[in-house]
């Protein structure tokens, strides 16, 4: 499962996305560097089962609008483990999404949604619920996704492998702080456990036969009726809050009255997307010192023989 090979392979994803350093400070060039004794390193840590994952660095980068996001990046190593767990299992979840579902997955993109709702438009269903779910990458539970998980994936390693990435720790340059609940944003995994959390979601609505459409944690449903556009919004707050999430924003809207989903405005039998006069850069606004290892690590030793 983490031969040499697959490790390889996944470092050479990583580097493909071109990111930044992590608490270590090591880059990927560093790392590549010594690639061969790297992977020989990591190989032999998971086969023995003394892996354990960094904490994460915690970055500021800039939105397209400008605004500040926070991102919690995996060092290199971390990341190359995770891109490995990843091409392992993403074929097998995969296998368990619905339709509905767009976003994170190869071959699905936002064209892709807007044709779908034109056509829907074109079949009569003219009122449409737009939902967003609260901070649902901050607040998605912990038990809930792990058991939802394992239940897909049964490999002991793997699981626990996922229990360190979403339960580790988070280095903001002053503080260690650990990830009680929430998906962090920035780790190879994290898209991949976000469309199971919300899978229970997509099957809910689908068997009940509305017209749902989800693209990450930003929803729509289109209905024929007012009537059932209530009823498809309360159903999906009930399976939010059995998943222990709600909504930030909602509305029952018509294509007379015009709405935007996914940065695109649908009015009548129009969809258009607004024009924007300069693509912001995408810059980070923050990054911090590098996390002191040495002594973190004697730490987490002293901390492991304790327990």
């Amino acid at each position: 499962m983490f031969s040499k090979k697959s490790l390889t392979n996944a470092f050479d994803s990583v580097k493909a996305n071109n990111g930044c350093a992590g608490v270590d400070g090591v880059t990927i060039q560093q790392f590549e560097h010594n690639l061969n004794g790297n992977l020989f390193s990591l190989s032999e840590e998971l086969k023995e089962g003394k892996y354990y994952p960094l904490p994460l660095m915690k970055i500021l980068v800039s939105k397209k609008n400008g605004e500040p996001r926070g991102l919690c990046i995996p060092a290199v190593r971390d990341r190359v483990v995770q891109r490995a767990v990843l091409d392992l299992v993403e074929p097998v979840l995969e296998k368990q999404f619905e339709d509905c579902s767009y976003a994170y997955r190869k071959g699905r993109s936002v064209r892709q949604v807007i044709y779908l709702i034109m056509a829907l438009y074109r079949e009569g269903y003219r009122f449409v619920v737009d939902a967003d779910i609260d901070a649902f990458f901050d607040n998605v539970d912990h038990d809930l996704l792990k058991s939802k998980f394992n239940k897909v994936i049964s490999d002991p390693l793997i699981q626990q492998l996922i229990a360190q990435w979403v339960g580790g720790e988070v280095w903001d340059g002053t503080d260690l702080k650990i990830i009680t609940k929430g998906i962090p944003q920035g780790s190879v995994i994290s898209p991949l456990l976000a469309n199971l959390f919300l899978d229970e979601l997509d099957e809910v609505m689908l068997a009940q036969g509305f017209k749902f459409i989800r693209y990450a944690d930003d929803y729509v449903v289109l209905c024929k009726s007012r009537e059932n556009a209530v009823q498809a919004l309360d159903l999906s707050k009930e399976v939010l809050k059995d998943l222990k999430l709600e909504l930030d924003e909602e509305a029952i809207i018509t294509f007379e009255q015009g709405f935007k989903y996914l940065g695109v405005v649908f009015l009548r039998n129009m969809a258009m997307k607004p024009f924007e006069e300069q693509t912001r850069e995408r810059k980070i606004l923050f990054y911090p010192e590098p996390l002191d290892l040495e002594t973190y690590k004697l730490k987490k030793r002293f901390d492991r023989n304790r327990t």
